[in-house]
């Protein structure tokens, strides 16, 4: 019996990261990490409640729920009218689900609940690149120097973001700010984006958001 325990545990770590990897490759606070501990620590809740004598395994479900429910809320950021992380809190959920069905030996269930996860937030995600681009649109803060030469920048900016414009531009006394909305090539990782957008001269801070 052991070594089906072993198994569970292995296997309830290895679906979390399938989908910890795709949060990772999209630059979200919750990555691979966080993913395989969350449907790993789900797994042993599950492993040990099933194990205590009358012990009901709905009960631990929604205790496992609730506890996932904190984690998933800190996911979350609003910034003025704009929520993030609301995917990334829902992948959090889903990978606690899976290590609840491993735990209890429902291997068919969590295998197909990752396999569809991850259709879910890689294929569907393409489709609304491509057929909802409204929805796909990045707003991108750069913080500029205060001699930053704007046009330089935003010159720059473009041909780092081709399909973007520039929404506005403000001035404090720190610098200045020029904000542009873009929608990326499908596939290409924020981080990646971002870490571009840095090394333009005169940018000293890069923000993007959904």
């Amino acid at each position: 019996m052991d070594w089906i325990i072993l198994l569970q545990i292995v296997v309830a770590a290895v679906l979390g990261a399938a989908i910890g990897i795709e949060r990772e490759v999209g630059a979200q606070p919750a990555g691979l990490r966080t993913h395989m501990l969350v449907s790993l620590g789900a797994a042993l809740f599950t492993l040990a409640g099933v194990g205590l004598l009358g012990s009901d395994p709905t009960r631990i479900a929604a205790q496992v729920v609730t506890g996932i429910g904190f984690l998933g809320g800190g996911a979350i950021l609003r910034e003025g009218a704009t929520v993030r992380g609301l995917t990334t809190a829902a992948a959090l959920w889903l990978a606690a689900a899976i290590g609840l069905a491993v735990g209890l030996r429902q291997w068919f269930a969590a295998v197909v609940a990752t396999g569809l996860g991850l259709t879910v937030l890689w294929l569907v995600k393409q489709f609304e690149q491509e057929w909802l681009p409204a929805r796909s649109l990045l707003e991108v803060v750069l913080t500029l120097e205060a001699d930053a030469p704007l046009d330089r920048v935003e010159a720059q900016a473009h041909e780092v973001l081709p399909r973007s414009r520039v929404q506005r531009v403000s001035y404090s006394a720190s610098g200045q700010s020029l904000v542009l909305t873009s929608q990326p090539e499908v596939g290409t990782p924020i981080a990646l984006l971002g870490e571009r957008l840095r090394t333009i001269p005169g940018v000293h801070g890069v923000e993007v958001r959904r």
